[in-house]
């Protein structure tokens, strides 16, 4: 009886190693296949930040553009003067790269990404998962020559002129001194070798819209401003990227500009009764990208001059230069110039520094009037200038981060019921400031 159940159990051992192995061989394949052709990747974050005073920002209050105006009371007490404080893990992420298929000289790839931004109201609400980014790639590589090649990328993506961001960990990531914006696109890089690409993409509007007005009154003039893809949707005309690409050992170099047309209305009260209207309002937006790396210090430089520009967040917009035609509206973009730098240095202790100025220069032409300026929804156009110092520091623990800053933003606003001919609020200068420390911990995974 001891030498059946010696059996019956070595039987046992031999079957549960067979099934075992068998279950390994079955499953191999598959883990090799995700191991070879997706890679999941993301991170859980935590910000604290601490302002001293009422400002424009968004993503539970994480994204930081500028501080808002004085808003004084009958007693002189500047309301906006109000400390502030929150902490939130809103922007944790998760994402999977695909790639490794291949047929002849074609290579495929995609990338999906989400994160949990959506559901607020200002710093309110239950966050939900939103779309990032979520885009398909196609690369030719040249039989003859493989340092040229041909990528397409179509989907959701970074704007090609908000790609290079700064080395610093602050989510809005140097906005508003330089343009910021994920969109719809369709984007084709030519390789002209190991140092030259060239650029070329048409671009929609989902999440960063233009401005355009939104209602009116009897006699036609705007009583509501919005940010809204309907100015492209019936403009019927995707918006444009041409650039240039130069890359030589430490060095990268981008030059480019955007090119937008859209139609701010489409309809309008003339005479009495709803027509149809022919508005066309176009623009070009040129910026230079300059990038420096050695060893553990990077430098980046970029600056952009906007004709308008606000749907890609410059503090910028345009406005309507006549209206002598009901059905026909001239506009005017509102000139402005953005710009920032980063310096870093480090691996595992991490030095950084932001510097950012923007100024905005009024239109070209002469506006009708304040009602038909258009800026930026998260700014006001009594906006002058504005400048930003921001140093921090961050300290690298394997996949772990934390990471402390301090950020000033000044802004220099003129009364807004000053403002002149080609909308710019010249009356009252004064300077408002607003100081943020603010504290980041992140886990990668």
């Amino acid at each position: 009886m001891k030498r059946v159940k010696i059996f019956l159990a070595t039987v046992a051992l031999v079957a549960t190693v067979v099934c075992a192995n068998a279950q390994e061989k079955r499953e191999s394949p598959v883990k090799e296949h995700l191991q070879n052709h997706f890679k999941f990747y993301g991170f859980i974050r935590n910000y604290f930040a601490f302002d001293t005073r009422e400002s424009f920002a968004g993503s539970g209050d994480l994204y930081y553009w500028l501080p808002k105006d004085q808003l004084l009371n009958a007693d002189g007490e500047d309301m906006n003067a109000q400390n502030q404080f929150r902490f939130l893990s809103l922007t944790t992420r998760a994402g999977v790269d695909v790639s490794g298929y291949r047929i002849n000289n074609l290579d495929f790839g995609a990338k999906i990404e989400t994160d949990f931004y959506a559901g607020l109201t200002g710093s309110t609400g239950t966050a939900q998962l939103r779309l990032r980014q979520a885009y398909l790639t196609m690369k030719w590589t040249s039989p003859d020559n493989p340092g040229c090649s041909i990528q397409l990328k179509a989907g959701q993506a970074w704007h090609p002129m908000a790609a290079d961001l700064p080395d610093i960990f602050s989510l809005e990531s140097g906005a508003p001194f330089g343009p910021f914006s994920r969109t719809p696109q369709v984007t084709a890089d030519f390789n002209l070798g190991s140092h030259v690409t060239l650029t070329a993409s048409a671009l929609w509007q989902m999440q960063y819209c233009s401005m355009g007005p939104s209602a009116f009154d009897n006699a036609g003039v705007p009583t509501a401003v919005a940010s809204s893809a309907d100015y492209i949707k019936y403009g019927c005309t995707p918006e444009f990227y041409f650039g240039v690409n130069c890359k030589t050992g430490g060095f990268l170099g981008r030059i480019g500009m955007d090119v937008l047309s859209i139609a701010p209305r489409h309809t309008a009260n003339v005479g009495g009764k709803t027509v149809k209207v022919k508005d066309r309002y176009s623009a070009v937006s040129p910026f230079l990208y300059l990038q420096y790396s050695k060893d553990l210090l990077k430098l980046k430089l970029k600056t952009t001059y906007g004709n308008g520009g606000e749907h890609f967040n410059l503090m910028s917009g345009y406005a309507v230069s006549s209206t002598d035609d009901a059905r026909k509206w001239e506009y005017t973009p509102i000139r402005n110039s953005a710009t920032w730098f980063t310096a870093s240095y480090g691996k595992k202790f991490v030095g950084a520094v932001l510097l950012g100025y923007s100024r905005n220069f009024g239109t070209s032409k002469e506006i009708v009037g304040p009602a038909y300026v258009f800026f930026q929804k998260n700014g006001t156009a009594n906006f002058n200038q504005m400048y930003r110092i921001q140093p921090e520091f961050t300290y690298n623990l394997g996949k772990f981060t934390v990471g402390l800053e301090y950020m000033l933003t000044s802004v220099q606003y003129g009364d807004a019921g000053t403002m002149d001919k080609y909308a710019l609020a010249k009356g009252n200068l004064h300077w408002i400031t607003n100081h943020r420390v603010q504290a980041m911990l992140k886990f990668a995974f």
